[in-house]
């Protein structure tokens, strides 16, 4: 199936409904307007239409046993970075609006208007399109990602670009499509890790696996906050939660080897469970 061009521009009623009442509760929260402005900016980017409108559709497709081709007219480092930011974005504000009149507005506090139903709602929507979309593209199994990339530096750099972000969700590029459509370059796949999954070590030592391809040790930055890892190469990042066992854990050692990022990780002793 292939996603034919619009001639008008699309709006996700999901942007339409956060757009609507976003700025209206954070305005009422007598935020600087700039702050404001970069808040909403960060929540509502300008593609964030069509990417909820691929992720609406990889939805429909994958429900009918269907196949969908869809042609992406994204910058490559915001198509792969955006649907997992902003899913988060969306995740954090959902229990601000939930609990609004316990967090935010308490009886006696102030009068600032309780948020109406569809923001929580088209929040919960757009968090949940946006983490499928962003499992979707980290998937080798269920996406072939092909990429457009003019001739010369722009098309260097835009490949280069492409393949550090998908290192960090641990896969490839399958295939490069030069300007013009001809000389097609097809790609090996990277080996298929899976989601990282913890493996008992020795010692009482826990042992996680993340494939990170073509990446070395020296230009990969790992840095863990609270129960997420966040991993770095060429100025990109990307975030991965711990598997829950590992969370009361500390990371004792990591290591890169054959395009795999290893971590060695030891049960807190002050919060692991005694037996």
């Amino acid at each position: 199936m292939l996603r034919p061009a619009r001639e008008t521009p699309f709006v996700d009623p999901v942007v339409t409904t956060v757009e609507g009442h976003l700025d209206h509760v954070l305005s009422a929260l007598d935020l600087p307007a700039p702050v404001v402005a970069d808040l909403i900016a960060a929540v509502l980017p300008s593609e964030l239409s069509d990417l909820l409108g691929l992720a609406r559709a990889l939805t429909q497709a994958e429900a009918a046993g269907d196949e969908l081709v869809a042609d992406v007219d994204i910058e490559v480092a915001r198509l792969l970075g955006m649907p997992q930011r902003v899913a988060g974005a969306f995740a954090a504000f959902v229990p601000v609006i939930a609990r609004w009149e316990v967090l935010v507005a308490p009886e006696g506090i102030g009068a600032l208007p309780v948020p109406t139903h569809p923001l929580l709602t088209a929040l919960r929507e757009g968090a949940e399109l946006l983490e499928g979309l962003d499992r979707s593209l980290a998937d080798a199994d269920a996406t072939a990602l092909h990429l457009a990339a003019p001739g010369g530096p722009v098309g260097a750099a835009r490949r280069a670009d492409a393949e550090v972000l998908l290192a960090l969700m641990g896969r490839t590029l399958t295939a490069v499509h030069p300007g013009g459509g001809a000389g097609v370059e097809y790609l090996p796949a990277a080996p298929a890790e899976g989601p990282p999954r913890p493996q008992r070590g020795p010692d009482g030592t826990w042992l996680l696996h993340i494939g990170v391809p073509g990446v070395r040790a020296a230009d990969l930055d790992l840095v863990r906050h609270d129960d997420e890892l966040v991993l770095g190469c060429a100025g990109r990042t990307r975030r991965l939660r711990l598997p829950s066992v590992l969370r009361r854990c500390d990371i004792d050692r990591a290591g890169v080897a054959g395009g795999v990022l290893t971590l060695t990780m030891t049960p807190d002793a002050a919060v692991w469970p005694r037996g």
